[in-house]
């Protein structure tokens, strides 16, 4: 490593610690959700997908973060050094990263340095394509004109009313994407291909509109942007996208099941509508990961459309949901462990004492002098009153 180059990788250190005990830490729930999972086959939708967003909460939680039986401290007291003990202990991690590639007499480079120059160069080129897209849809915002037909119109509002939504919806039509997608959170945007406003298939635009508002409704725009933030950090880390993977896959599938729980589109209507706009992707690339789409990735596709044809209009216990998915960010999340301080038991030297065992044990307290004064003051009124 050139010398002018220490100074900025002794800075990295702690950072570097934090991402990969955060990664390890967050590989152990992923394990711990699959485990659960496997168990468990058919566990709520809604109950998988809160498991999954606690992976990413884990990443961005400090290394140190411990709760009283949680899962890191019963692991420090019933192992003598639990697993995250052991992870947590950065000795091993720095050892491992600095062991030499090349060295001479002039310059040396180790692991350490490879991963920090990935990690850097990586993060910044899924920074710069979620910059980019960002600064795209704005500019779409800043030429694109509201599409205001009043039968749209009517559905959107006939949907704001089903899902109790009260943020102003805008739809924009435009040629860029192929899929529709909603944008933004305070003002939701819902882009729509302008091929399908075109075709003016009232059913298909209907089912589409539908899903988008779910989304608005689950405010999931919100979470794609911690999602976003935590995707260009961790962008090294398999987990990571195994998670968002899943995370994408899930999102698509509750808005599905909202919509059809409402009994107003039939399965077989959803789901032609949805075939429908897959016609217009076929042998085209989904848009980018950072926006809600309508449409998935083709290799989930298969499994939206099977949850489709069995959904059964349900009245899930979300309390009863929430609370277990609570339970469990309480046990699993906190992956360190108290530590006992113990205070130091002071010996007191065995010195005789000069008074005798009875007198020891039967010492009063003397009484204090203010009240002595004030005993002899009320001696003194009575004296007088006499």
């Amino acid at each position: 490593m050139l010398p002018a180059m220490e100074p900025f990788f002794s800075s990295i250190e702690p950072l570097f610690h934090f991402l990969v005990i955060n990664s390890l830490y967050s590989a152990l729930l992923a394990f711990a959700i699959l485990v659960l999972k496997l168990l468990f086959p058919k566990i709520p939708r809604t109950f998988e997908y809160g498991l999954w967003c606690l992976v990413l909460v884990r990443l961005v939680l400090p290394t140190d973060f411990s709760i009283t039986y949680s899962l890191g401290y019963l692991s420090h007291q019933w192992l003598e050094t639990g697993i995250p003990a052991v992870i947590n202990d950065s000795g091993w991690l720095m050892k491992l990263v600095k062991q030499p590639i090349l060295s001479d007499s002039a310059y040396s480079f180790n692991w350490f340095n490879l991963l920090v120059l990935l990690w850097i160069g990586f993060s910044s080129v899924v920074a710069y394509k979620y910059v980019l897209l960002k600064m795209k849809l704005s500019k779409l915002l800043a030429v694109a004109h509201p599409v205001e037909e009043a039968w749209l119109t009517r559905e959107i509002n006939y949907w704001r009313r089903e899902f109790n939504i009260r943020r102003q919806i805008i739809v924009i039509d435009s040629d860029d994407f192929l899929s529709p997608f909603t944008f933004a959170f305070f003002l939701p945007v819902i882009f729509i291909p302008k091929q399908l406003l075109l075709e003016k298939n009232q059913k298909v635009i209907g089912s589409i509109i539908a899903h988008e508002l779910a989304h608005i409704k689950r405010c999931d725009a919100l979470w794609l942007i911690f999602q976003n933030i935590v995707q260009i950090i961790y962008c090294l880390n398999p987990v990571l996208w195994i998670a968002v993977r899943r995370l994408n896959s899930l999102r698509e599938e509750i808005c599905d099941q909202k919509v059809l729980d409402s009994k107003t589109i039939a399965n077989d209507e959803y789901g032609k509508s949805l075939l429908h706009v897959l016609r217009l992707n076929i042998g085209q690339r989904s848009p980018e990961l950072f926006a809600t789409f309508f449409i998935s990735h083709q290799s989930v596709f298969k499994k939206r459309i099977a949850a489709i044809g069995s959904n059964k209009a349900l009245k899930p216990k979300l309390r009863l949901q929430y609370a277990a998915i609570g339970i469990f960010a309480v046990f699993f999340l906190p992956m360190s462990w108290q530590k006992v301080i113990e205070e130091p038991i002071i010996v007191m030297p065995n010195v005789s004492s000069p008074f005798p065992e009875h007198i020891r044990k039967n010492y009063q307290a003397p009484v204090l002098l203010k009240e002595n004064k004030e005993n002899k003051s009320s001696e003194k009124v009575d004296i007088d009153i006499n």
